[in-house]
């Protein structure tokens, strides 16, 4: 699996968001993750099901205001 960015951009948001923080964020969009899902994710232990994987990264890039490309880590 592919190292994503999550960890590297709520950490340097100002202020740093937390996973509980972007958890809730997510379900501002409508997306339902846990802050240990979260965890997970960013670790790249586990990634989102496929069912909704495109809505979670396009949601983060909108979050962090960056392109789906480089929270996915692929820039």
């Amino acid at each position: 699996m592919r190292k994503n960015r999550i960890k590297e951009l709520r950490e340097s948001s100002n202020p740093k968001i937390t996973l509980k923080e972007l958890s809730e964020k997510l379900k501002e969009k409508g997306l339902s993750f846990s802050d240990s899902q979260l965890y997970y994710y960013e670790q790249g232990k586990r990634s989102p099901r496929s069912k909704v994987a495109d809505d979670f990264w396009q949601a983060l890039s909108e979050i962090f205001n960056v392109s789906l490309a480089y929270v996915m880590g692929v820039e």
